[in-house]
């Protein structure tokens, strides 16, 4: 019943989370393009997107990408400064080297940047690259910890993430190579496979809790903190302090036993609680694969983890931010666009006299929006076909999209000298670095905390 306690636990915190993954994956769709999905209404009240609704007319709904430019600016100054810092050296080197962690740093970078969350995992196995200390980027989608609102996260219970791997690696991380057990694993999966609707998950998203994609397993590994009964031991015999498990109680006394036979000092013992991160994995059922405390030094759990700003809980990224001047931007272009194209054909005067016999009003619509289209028509003494069209005034909107990309800088922070835009001759080399400085100060706060991140991980690397 304890390990079903546990899945249950695990569920309700990733369920708890949904708000954060339904954001994040608004903020990836702008991010990489997408920016015209988000839900609207339009005049009758039927529900429908922003693009959609932009598109009344048959014109396509335009965009001017400024935040994947913002995310890229920002992943190239952090990969500046990170070149320009002194080689690591010694054992914390060779597992940066391992792991690739400069890659794989840049682009937790990118995702923490997009949904202010960031997850890398730590653990101790055998690889095709080698036995040793590895690094995983985790999907925030895939991870759950119990509510928190300390930033340093001390006040996680329960923390862990979903897996998926491929039949023959579940039998090989959780079969060992008996025989038995690998039975069990494929009677377990393949029954589970005929009973999808029993682990349907309640939760919104792209992921589900207990349904892995096709062809492949879903394990769910929660780590939770436990507090285990101790004792404080300190040998003045030996001039050592220690703390041992309560189970050890009955040596201690059979040792302090012959020391009073000896006429030696006895040890001094008191009882006591320590904290233990203890991991389960777990099978979408709840049958148990395995369970282990952590072997990492201080017994932490393997996740590295940062959420930003997390005041009074909440997490809320750069991208964010910025996401209401990137809509404004789009819209601006939008209407540029369609007063220009307006401007350009105008509007078609035809009179009902003139159109020719068997031709349809669908065909000569057609055929005006055609570049060089003919049109017959009827000739009626003193009316024609005529095209009206009107010159584009001063609308203001081409001001008013300068403003918009200036908010978009102000916003986030990152100004032009910072994405590396060449500059007037005029601008000297002093008041440009100036310039530089100055905006690196807006985002020092964001990178100063993932920079926070990178040492709370490899204070993890080191002790894997």
């Amino acid at each position: 019943m304890k390990n079903h306690e546990i899945l249950r636990q695990a569920r309700g915190c990733w369920e708890a989370m949904a708000p954060m993954r339904a954001a994040r994956r608004r903020q990836r769709r702008f991010t990489y393009g997408d920016q015209w999905g988000d839900p609207a209404t339009d005049i009758h009240g039927r529900r429908t997107t922003e693009g959609a609704l932009a598109a009344v007319g048959g014109r396509s709904p335009l965009s001017n990408n400024l935040i994947r430019r913002l995310v890229k600016s920002v992943v190239g100054r952090y990969r500046a400064e990170r070149a320009e810092e002194p080689a690591k050296s010694g054992e914390l080197a060779s597992r940066h080297e391992r792991n690739r962690l400069d890659e794989l740093d840049a682009r937790m970078l990118e995702e923490f940047l997009i949904s202010g969350m960031a997850v890398q995992r730590v653990g101790s196995e055998t690889r095709p690259g080698g036995s040793g200390a590895w690094v995983d980027n985790i999907q925030p989608d895939y991870f759950f910890i119990s509510r928190v609102r300390d930033p340093r996260l001390t006040d996680a219970e329960l923390v862990g993430c979903l897996r998926d791997m491929s039949l023959q690696e579940l039998l090989a991380r959780f079969a060992a190579g008996d025989a038995e057990r690998a039975r069990a694993l494929r009677e377990l999966y393949g029954a589970m496979e005929g009973r999808g609707s029993l682990f349907e998950s309640a939760a919104q998203g792209d992921v589900s809790f207990y349904h892995a994609p096709k062809g492949l397993c879903r394990v769910i590994e929660a780590w939770t903190l436990e507090y285990r009964p101790t004792l404080r031991c300190h040998d003045p015999l030996e001039a050592v302090y220690r703390v041992v498990p309560a189970a050890e109680a009955r040596r201690v006394e059979a040792e302090n036993r012959r020391r009073a036979k000896a006429g030696l000092p006895a040890v001094q013992a008191r009882p006591d609680c320590a904290p233990v991160w203890h991991c389960r994995w777990l099978a979408p059922d709840g049958t148990l694969l395995r369970e282990e405390d952590s072997r990492l030094a201080g017994g932490s759990h393997p996740f590295a983890v940062k959420l930003y700003p997390l005041i009074d809980g909440e997490v809320h990224s750069l991208v964010e931010d910025v996401i209401d001047q990137q809509k404004h931007v789009n819209r601006l272009i939008t209407l540029m666009d369609n007063m220009m194209g307006a401007a350009a054909k105008g509007v078609l005067l035809f009179p009902t006299r003139c159109k020719a016999e068997g031709m349809k009003w669908e065909d000569i619509v057609d055929r005006w929006a055609l570049p060089g289209g003919v049109i017959p028509y009827n000739a009626v003494p003193g009316i024609e076909p005529k095209q009206v069209v009107t010159p584009v005034g001063n609308s203001g909107a081409a001001e008013m999209l300068e403003t918009q990309i200036r908010l978009f800088e102000d916003v986030s922070g990152v100004s032009s000298a910072l994405m590396g835009k060449s500059v007037s001759a005029a601008v000297g080399h002093e008041r440009y670095e100036s310039e530089v400085r100055n905006s690196a100060v807006s985002i020092n706060d964001l990178l100063s905390t993932y920079r926070d991140f990178i040492n709370l991980r490899d204070r993890l690397l080191l002790s894997a």
